[in-house]
Parts: C-alpha cells; structure tokens; sequence
C-alpha cells in the first residue's frame, strides 16, 4: 500500500526523514517495499509569467514569448501551442531541464529565434489532469493560482512528496488503511496519534426513508450493511489537496463523489460504493445471492455469468454489483447524477475471495475484504464519507442512516502470564514495560502480578490469544534484544530420516555419474497423462484433482513422472540444447478411498537423449546405481506401451519389480513435441530402499593375473542376451570373476532367425595363478550350461 509522507503527517508526528521512518517500521514487524518521491520525471521546471507574446516572423505557427521565470529579466521561448497568450502562468522548462522520456532541454534557435527552454504540457511532464486540470496534448498547461514565477511547478502540482510503500500481510488488515499505520506509526515513535474529529451536518430534506429503502436477505455473508443518501449531488473535481493524496496513493482522481469513496477506503481501510439513486430501479437497494445463470455487466465494461453462491447487490429486479468487489455498470456515477446512496458495508472475506476468484475479478476493494474488513468500524467510515461531502460542498446529506448490524462483534479480553510472555520470547520484558508497550498499541492493559489483562480492540482481528500477546510485545520491544545462545542438549536434535539420507544418496551417485537434477511441479495437466497413451482403465488416469487449481496445465497431482521428464527434454531440445542426461527424485500420488489422503510413492526418473546416449546407456546407469547399493537385478524384456516395443526391459528381484526403462515410442516423443531419440528409466525406490545391502568391507587388490576367455555362441534370436549372460555368470563357478557382452553378430551364415552373441570372460583365483585345466573344466561347464538351457552352439 503506498502513502503519502504528508498524509500520514495529518495524523501523527514523523520527526525524521522517510527513509529513516521506513527503517524503524521495518524493524517492528511493518514491511516496506521502498520508499518514492512524486514528481521525479522532471526536473528544473518553474512556473513562468508570460510577459509577452509575438507571432514568429518566420512560423505561421509558433509564437515568440518573453517569459519571467524569476531571474533578473524575462527569457525568450519558442513556443507553437495554440493556446499561449500574453499573462497567462505556465510550466517553463528551463535550459538543462530533464523531462520524461529521457528528454534534455537546451538552448536552441527555431527558425532563426532563440528560444532559451520549453513551455510544457502536461502530458510531456507526465502530469495526469486528474491531479492537475490540463488540455493535454491540444496545449500547454495554464497555472491558475497566483504563484511568484521561479517557483518550483512541483509545488503547484502537488508533486514532491515522499511516497512509502508498505507490504501489508494478511493479519494485518487494520494496516490496510493511512489511519491504520499512522496508528503503528504512534506506537512506534511513541508520539500521539490524532484522529480527526468526525461531525456530520445532516442538511438535506425528509428522512432517509423517502429516498431508499434496504434490504439485507444473507446477513451471514454481509454482517454488517450501513447506508446514508446525499442529494442536490454536485458533480465535479475534487479540491487538490484530495486529488494530491489519492495520486500518491496510486488511485486515479476521477470526480468528487467517487474520489470521496476511494479517499474513505484509503483512510480507513474500508471500501465503499457510490450508487445514482436515480438509476436503481424503485429505489431499492437488496444485499442477496446471485440466481444461477445471473448476468451482471461490471464497470470494467466486463458481463459476467453469476452462480448461487455469489452475493450481489442488486435492486427489486437485477443485479448492480458484485458486493465487495465491483460495480455495475446500471448505477454508475455520472456527471448528471442528483442523488447519490452511500455504501459502507462488511462482507465474508471467504465468500468474497471465491467470487472474485471464480470470476478471474481482482479489485482493491476486493483485496481489503479477502484480508477481512472490521464490521464495528463501518458505520464511522460512513460518517467520514459524509463529512467530507459537507467539507467539499457537493451535496446534502439525508437525516437518517441504514444500519444492518444484527450481531455486533464485542472486542476480545486475553489473560496473559508475563512470566510466559519472556519463556515465549526468550527475552526478560519487565511486566511495566509490557504495559507501557501495548497501551501504545491501544490495547488497553491492565498489570496486576504477573498477570496482563488485555482489551483488545475490535480493529485488531488478529489477536486472538496468549502467543498474540507475546509477539507485539517482542516486535515493539526489538527483536535485536533477543540473545544470541548456542543450542544445549535440551534442543531436540533434527536429523534427517532414512528415507531422506538414501534419497540423498541416491541423488550423489547419479551426480557422480554426470547425471543433472531438475525439478518440476507435482501438478500437471491431464493431457499429459493421455498423451503417454496408456489404457483406459489404467490406474494413472485416475488423478486426485486439485479443486482451486492455477489452470488446467496444473489441475491434477502426478500418477507418473515420465510426462514431465519428457516435457522437460522437450524444452530443452527446443531451446538447442541437443543432449542431456537428466534425473528427478520426487513423488507420485495415487488417489485412495474416501476421506483418505493420496498414495504416495518416491520414484526416480531417469532422462537422457542426444546423439551420445543410447538403450544401453539408460540400462548400464540403472544397474550401476543397484549395484552402488548392493543390489543386483536380472534384466528381462518388458515394460511400458509409451516404451519402444523392441527398445525396452524391466529390471527385478525375485518377484519385485524395481524399475522399467528404454527408449520412449516415436508416437508418444512426437505427442510431446520430442523430435530425436528419448530414453527413460523409471525405478520405484520404495521397493529399492529395503533390498541396500550394507557394506561390511573392501577387497584387496588381486595378487595373481587374471586369464581372460572369448565365448561366442549361436542362438536362436529370442534368446534373451542378458538371461544368458546370467546363466553364464552362475555356471562359470567361484573362480569367474567377470562377464561381459562386447558383441551380436546376425547374418545370412549363420540361418535365418539366429544370432551370434559374443561374451568376454575374466578367470582370477585370490591364492594362486590358474592353469589350463582349470580355465578348459570352468568353459566346459558353461558351454554345457547354455546348450542345456537356450540350445547354444559354439561358433
């Protein structure tokens, strides 16, 4: 919320700059985002009397001006707008100006004159005629007050003021207001806090039910409705002190009937409406729900499909407003308008949030009744309201107001022990200075023993017990008074849990084998799933689906993480990164009964893609992981649809499946915008974590060599290599110490549907050196292991 320096000095007494101001907010628990000064697009731009002005000889446009600009003598200007004339003020920018958009003014001659700066408009110093009336482009701007020339414009416009921008949480809606913070800003500072005094002259004919009548039919979503007519409406600008504050504030000055409402919001917190009496049919104004299939056209020009759960302000047929949001269009001021009824009223912040999120509407008024607006305070912000129309000469206010308050909210009373107040804080606070603390705060307390008694307002909604208490007491009190301690053994010791420090481990060793982490969101769009073309009646198309969610890209939690791994390696590959080794380490959620809170599942997945990366590539980093955890898994063909029928295997223990993995189907990587070769792997680290085998010791290095042997066998092509390889590694005894594939050969020799498939294997004994006859038993019994088994030949 930004402030005006001068506007919140109306109230209390700031001795110090704004930036030292800001810093002793900050360091009381009262955010600021930073601190601006109006006015500071330009600069070196005087008021000017225009002593005379001549046509340029040499222009059938532009005119030649003698212009007082506060110096010894006048300074000639060149100057073509067509409304500058002898004794008239204006804004002279003077040589060596700046002005916005990077503008300098010099010393110039146009067509042959000298012209010694700028007379300006208001649109080239950025000064909107709101703050300050203006023809805008058609001419300069004409100064109507009688201002000594060499005055600063920034004076005359209002400009120059500091401007504080505070960041106003969500418990603090009392902040929300310039009465609010020039409130903490007393307690603070410790200065006193001036309220103006609230008096309203009732000048208008009859009463206030011979203009309207009100009806509030949901007083639970409106707990409070209070209203005041004003007639003999006299439409026009608002004085500029107004206009000057509401510009610093952010608003935009429009008229003084609107600029009276925006003004009250500001000042204190409370959003009001401006309804024209004349334009609400019978005069009569009803608080009630929407009726399904409503349409309301807002002032935003916006048309709008209401549902039940809306509430609107409306009259004996329509509705005219979105309560707490935005009005419509039916009721708007206008430069005609006679009569006008005043709203001030207190919405249900809950009710109010969902309406203007269901109707993508998001207004200042709406912000301030998500944050909760006090209902107790309403009827004074009215009050306020018609002050100022009495202050502004723009109306007559009705004897009589409306007022709906069926169930008054009574402020609260919190007993609060001093002594738990310092256990709490970690600080020793003297009980007085307590006292003296929230009194400053207005909460009025009363010290008696170690116990503080506390009326709270009703403007502090935030307060509602003990540890309330005890954190006003410590930001007033400063938290640099907080002690620094080392932790001692009665602080409960954090660690991390088992399966977080395997997670971490998981997540070094694919870092150490070059692999990047990434991470994305657990929300993702149903399409997605679809678009990995798995079954109907698959369980991972059934998703728990988020009931508020940002947007259909993000509506449902993720049953699999393979679409956003494949989202990812799309983004990248559009962006020319042609190779990747990618892995996230996150969870699934899988929806359970009723009432109960999703599956969830630690899954890691693997992406890889890039003219460097193959099948082989994706299987090998799998494996290597499972062995970096004593794990070694048989291989068998199988997996996922989304995988390549020829280019895919799952990985298992016994009957456990750890992981499925291979190259993405061409249809599904073109569903995701892939265009080059993906590889995927998918291991369930739930089923990984209880199979870690822990490591009791080290080997020493081999004293004797190794012998090493090449087997190739002919089988038929459904033979599974890695099976093979398995039985291979069983049959070969103690003595085998390694075997590896190095080659598959497939030609017309060897007949159709077969295969030569070649193996390496390394023979090592730790006590002695192998013999011949040894290494010929060991082949002997794997040549008759794989024959028995698979009806190998060796070639």
């Amino acid at each position: 919320m930004k402030v005006p320096m001068k506007w919140l000095k109306e109230y209390v007494e700031i001795p110090m700059n704004a930036e030292e101001y800001a810093s002793r907010m900050i360091m009381t628990g009262t955010a600021v985002e930073g601190v601006d000064k109006t006015g500071e697009q330009f600069d070196k731009v005087v008021v000017g009397y225009v002593v005379s002005c001549v046509d340029h000889p040499n222009s059938d446009h532009l005119h030649i001006c003698m212009v007082d600009v506060g110096g010894e003598e006048p300074i000639q200007i060149v100057c073509g707008a067509p409304n500058v004339h002898a004794g008239m003020r204006v804004a002279a920018a003077l040589d060596g100006a700046h002005l916005p958009g990077g503008v300098k003014i010099k010393k110039s001659k146009m067509r042959g004159e000298v012209s010694n700066g700028m007379l300006c408009s208001g649109p080239e110093l950025d000064v909107p005629a709101g703050l300050y009336p203006h023809i805008g482009d058609a001419g300069i701007i004409e100064i109507t007050e009688d201002v000594a020339p060499g005055t600063d414009v920034k004076e005359v416009f209002g400009l120059g003021d500091d401007i504080v921008d505070f960041e106003i949480l969500a418990n603090r809606p009392d902040c929300l207001s310039v009465w609010g913070l020039a409130r903490e800003s007393s307690a603070v500072l410790n200065e006193h806090f001036v309220m103006p005094e609230i008096a309203v002259e009732e000048n208008g004919k009859g009463k206030f039910e011979d203009y309207a009548t009100v009806k509030v039919l949901d007083p639970v979503t409106c707990p409070r409705y209070c209203a005041r007519v004003i007639t003999n409406v006299k439409i026009g600008p608002s004085p500029k002190w107004m206009r000057e504050y509401l510009y610093g504030a952010g608003v935009r000055p429009i008229n003084n009937i609107v600029d009276i409402t925006n003004f009250v919001m500001l000042e204190t917190g409370h959003p009001m409406h401006a309804f024209d009496l004349s334009r609400v049919k019978d005069q009569t104004i009803v608080v009630r729900r929407a009726y399904p299939g409503e349409k309301l056209t807002t002032l935003d020009g916006k048309e709008h499909i209401l549902d039940e759960s809306m509430l609107v302000i409306a009259d004996n047929e329509n509705a005219t407003g979105l309560a707490g949001i935005m009005g419509g269009e039916e009721s708007e001021i206008e430069n005609d308008t006679a009569s006008v009824l005043f709203e001030c009223a207190a919405f249900e912040r809950a009710n109010n949030r969902v309406t203007a999120r269901k109707l993508g509407v998001r207004t200042e008024a709406s912000g301030r009744f998500e944050k909760g607006v006090c209902p107790a305070t309403a009827m004074e912000a009215l009050e306020r309201a018609c002050m100022l129309v009495n202050m502004l000469e723009c109306g007559d206010v009705v004897p009589g107001v409306y007022d709906n308050y069926p169930n008054p909210s009574e402020g609260k009373t919190i007993e609060a022990s001093v002594s738990r107040i310092c256990r709490l804080n970690g600080v020793q606070v003297p009980g007085e200075t307590m006292e003296d603390i929230l009194n400053r705060l207005y909460i009025d307390t009363e010290l008696c023993g170690d116990t503080l008694t506390c009326e709270v307002p009703a403007f502090r909604q935030d307060m509602d017990r003990e540890a309330d208490i005890a954190e006003e007491v410590l930001r007033m009190y400063g938290y640099d008074h907080i002690p620094s301690t080392l932790m001692n053994g009665v602080t409960m010791a954090g660690r991390r849990s088992e399966s977080m420090a395997f997670n971490d481990r998981v997540k070094r060793a694919l870092v150490g084998m070059g692999l990047y982490e990434i991470l994305n969101y657990s929300f993702i769009s149903p399409k997605w799933i679809e678009n990995l073309g798995v079954a109907e009646d698959d369980p991972r198309r059934s998703a728990v689906v988020l009931r508020n969610p940002l947007g259909e890209d993000t509506s449902v939690m993720r049953t699999s993480m393979v679409p956003s791994m494949l989202n990812t390696i799309a983004n990248n590959l559009n962006r020319g990164n042609a190779a990747g080794r990618l892995f996230e380490l996150s969870k699934t959620f899988q929806p359970a009964g009723a009432g109960e809170l999703p599956v969830e599942k630690h899954v890691l997945v693997l992406g890889m893609f890039g003219a460097d990366v193959d099948f082989y590539s994706v299987k090998n980093a799998c494996m290597w992981l499972m062995q970096t955890f004593g794990v070694t898994p048989a291989i068998a063909a199988g997996g996922d649809s989304y995988y390549h029928p020829g280019r895919k295997a799952v990985l298992t223990v016994g009957e456990t499946q750890l992981a499925q993995l291979g190259e993405i189907h061409p249809d599904v990587a073109e569903r995701f915008g892939i265009e080059a070769r993906a590889y995927v792997a998918e291991i369930d680290l739930d089923a990984l974590r209880p199979l870690e085998a822990p490591l009791y010791g080290v080997k020493p290095l081999p004293k004797y060599p190794a012998v090493t042997r090449d087997i190739a066998l002919v089988v038929d092509e459904k033979v599974g290599v890695g099976t093979m390889l398995e039985t291979i590694k069983k049959s070969g005894g103690k003595t085998l110490e390694s075997a590896t594939l190095f080659d598959i050969y497939r030609g017309e020799k060897l007949g159709a549907d077969k295969k030569s498939v070649a193996y390496a294997l390394s023979f090592r004994a730790s006590d002695r050196t192998l013999t011949d006859e040894e290494i010929a038993g060991s082949m002997a019994k794997i040549l008759k292991a794989v024959e028995a088994e698979y009806g190998a030949e060796l070639r």
